[in-house]
């Protein structure tokens, strides 16, 4: 097989042609996709290659990989499910969202510490390197810092804490057009950016030693740094972007 150029970026970009072929139906919901060696074959690339592809893709909330059975596309939620969602989704705050973020993903990482395993803490490592790279590529480093916590979600083993963060991101953070405009307008600053990058070092660290507490107490430092950097937001009086009744969820964590 050609090697391939520029390897560290090739999974996204197999990831991004496979979920084409979700979307636009050539794969339909419920339906088992080809396996692992036939893909590498269609796409012309590695099976590690397309290993990470498929991770991208669980983590996004669109592929099921079933133990011995195979990797599956997701059934879609209903049309009732998804109003709903979408509805909650303009509701939900950035606040309220951090406040939800601080209570599940501190209960998240404490579990992950007592069960991740050796090859999960070398794949978070090599995020942690993507991220690194991407520092100046800010689309690029927001889908990186998204798998960052979904992975450390997915390293409990524990199918209904993974589903709660995927939930958490997919349906509010990810599809927010609140938190979409800050982002763009506020949050990639490039110090700001090597800060985060320095945190998630920390978490991993913490991950590595399997040591809960301090995991939980990185995970939460990182996630009230970004607390404060929202809070100058309201400093700088943006009415435009924080609603008044968001601040409720400040204090309360």
């Amino acid at each position: 097989m050609v090697k391939e150029a520029n390897s560290k970026r090739r999974y996204y970009e197999v990831g991004q042609q496979i979920e084409e072929l979700l979307v636009t139906g050539v794969f339909k919901p419920g339906e088992r996709l080809p396996s692992e060696r036939s893909l590498s074959e269609q796409f012309n690339t590695s099976r590690a290659t397309i290993r990470e592809a498929i991770i991208m893709l669980e983590l996004k909330d669109l592929v099921d990989v079933r133990q011995g059975a195979g990797i599956f596309f997701r059934e879609k939620d209903s049309d009732n499910d998804d109003t709903v969602s979408d509805q909650l989704i303009q509701e939900v705050g950035v606040f309220e969202l951090l406040q939800a973020r601080m209570v599940l993903e501190t209960s998240i990482i404490e579990f992950a510490a007592r069960n991740i395993k050796l090859n999960e803490l070398r794949e978070l490592k090599k995020i942690i390197l993507q991220q690194e790279e991407f520092i100046d590529d800010n689309e690029k480093f927001e889908e990186l810092d998204r798998e960052f916590h979904l992975f450390i979600a997915k390293s409990t083993q524990n199918r209904m804490m993974i589903d709660t963060a995927n939930r958490l991101w997919n349906r509010v953070r990810t599809d927010s057009e609140l938190w979409a405009k800050l982002n763009v307008k506020y949050l990639h600053d490039d110090e700001l950016k090597r800060s985060w990058l320095d945190e998630h070092k920390k978490i991993y660290y913490a991950l590595q030693k399997r040591d809960e507490i301090l995991a939980k107490e990185t995970m939460l430092s990182h996630l009230d740094h970004s607390k404060g950097e929202l809070l100058k937001l309201v400093d700088s009086e943006d009415e435009s972007l924080l609603e008044d009744d968001d601040m409720f969820f400040v204090e309360a964590e």
